[in-house]
């Protein structure tokens, strides 16, 4: 099992609404409880995406804190006095488990600094034929140190969907070890069931140092390597089993906060499991564009406009704990642009957390996390790049009209 579908089978890549509503029938079956139906994107998600501090590591929740105790682990103070829905619209709400939410949070370069950004490139995402793909794969490999075994062998996998979501047809092939290689578009490369993956992953960090430097700085001994940063995330599963990314960017200090934000989202790669995921950088931009304000894209998501596989029908009363900008570098989408994510959570969650989790498993060791994704261009700009996000089978666009 490669390591996109391990992550699938965990829950990183939830199945589809139909699988999900013939399981829970079955667990209803089984244990004789009747559960209300979910709306397509009711998940607990467990995807394993970034996020960057408003201010730099301060909590702006009351709800969990950093024990002092103790680095990272949450506690909770006197609970918070929310509105609590009803059952059928808590059973209908979505959201990742973590045991505590900086495992979200990551290491982005620009925490403390979300304020200071006004404007950010948009960049292309164009949808590759399979000669293009081919020869992209059969460059990747070479620079990775790695040989494709048979050319001819070559599977190649067109996109379906929507015409804006078929933007990651998929080229997969075996090298001459076993190390199996699968393109997303242009700009994703999985690299898994490897013999010896912590050389491939030291290769791949090598191969981001040298593809951030001119043919003159490399061949110039006095131009100093950039340098690369990591972060941990991690999310679990029902059953409790961890699901882990460790993921290493390009960090240079002394590069602009638009270098370094566009290092961390193109010039990285992750580890998990059995594999890794090498990320590309983009196309050429399309125009730099203005931003909206963090607390605009607050209030959005206060109204019940926003994106992701993540749902409640109470945002204006989560409790928003952070706010992250950065580039949405998901294949189904016509153009890679910036986006602000919001980590917010639910007091009531820890009910349906006890419900869920598989028996055998302490509850009071979870918590749920939802994530909302807020396009970070001004409004009035968003028509030259619209923005899509797609979570199964359909847009994960979140509306206030859902709330009603």
């Amino acid at each position: 099992m490669n390591s996109k579908d391990y992550r699938t089978t965990l829950g990183g890549v939830t199945p589809s609404p139909a699988w999900r509503e013939r399981t829970l029938a079955a667990m209803e079956q089984a244990q004789g409880q009747k559960r209300p139906s979910r709306k397509p994107l009711a998940i607990a998600a467990t995807a394993a995406v970034l996020a960057l501090a408003v201010t730099g590591g301060m909590w702006l929740s009351g709800r969990t804190e950093v024990d002092p105790d103790g680095p990272g682990v949450a506690r909770t103070p006197e609970p918070v006095v929310t509105p609590t829905p009803t059952a059928p619209q808590a059973w209908n709400e979505s959201f990742s488990i973590v045991t505590d939410p900086s495992q979200l949070m990551g290491n982005n370069p620009t925490a403390g600094h979300l304020y200071e950004l006004t404007e950010l490139p948009v960049y292309q995402n164009p949808i590759p034929t399979e000669r293009d793909q081919r020869a992209a794969l059969q460059g990747l490999a070479a620079d990775l140190g790695l040989t494709i075994a048979n050319i001819s062998d070559f599977t190649w996998r067109p996109s379906t969907g929507e015409d804006t979501m078929g933007r990651s047809p998929t080229l997969t092939a075996e090298c001459t070890d076993g190390t199996k290689l699968r393109l997303e578009g242009f700009y994703s490369l999985d690299i898994y069931d490897s013999p010896d993956l912590a050389a491939v992953a030291e290769t791949a960090r090598s191969y981001l140092l040298y593809s951030a430097m001119t043919p003159q700085e490399m061949l110039s001994s006095s131009i100093v390597p950039p340098q690369t940063s990591q972060e941990t995330l991690e999310t679990y599963a029902y059953t409790g089993e961890a699901d882990i990314t460790q993921a290493t960017f390009l960090l240079d200090p002394d590069a602009t906060l638009e270098e370094q934000i566009y290092s961390y989202n193109f010039q990285r790669m992750e580890l998990r499991n059995n594999g890794l995921t090498l990320y590309l950088q983009p196309g050429a931009s399309v125009g730099t564009f203005p931003l909206r304000s963090p607390d605009d894209a607050q209030a959005s998501f206060r109204a019940g406009d926003y994106w992701g596989s993540s749902f409640t029908y109470h945002p204006e009363d989560a409790q928003i704990i952070f706010v992250s900008l950065e580039y949405d570098i998901s294949m189904g989408q016509p153009y890679f642009q910036p986006v602000y994510r919001i980590l917010y959570i639910q007091d009531y969650w820890d009910g349906l957390i006890a419900d869920w989790m598989f028996d055998g498993m302490d509850p009071s060791s979870f918590m749920g996390v939802g994530v909302a994704y807020v396009p970070a261009i001004a409004p009035e700009y968003q028509d030259e790049v619209p923005y899509q996000r797609y979570f199964n089978d359909g847009l994960a666009h979140h509306t206030p009209e859902e709330l009603s």
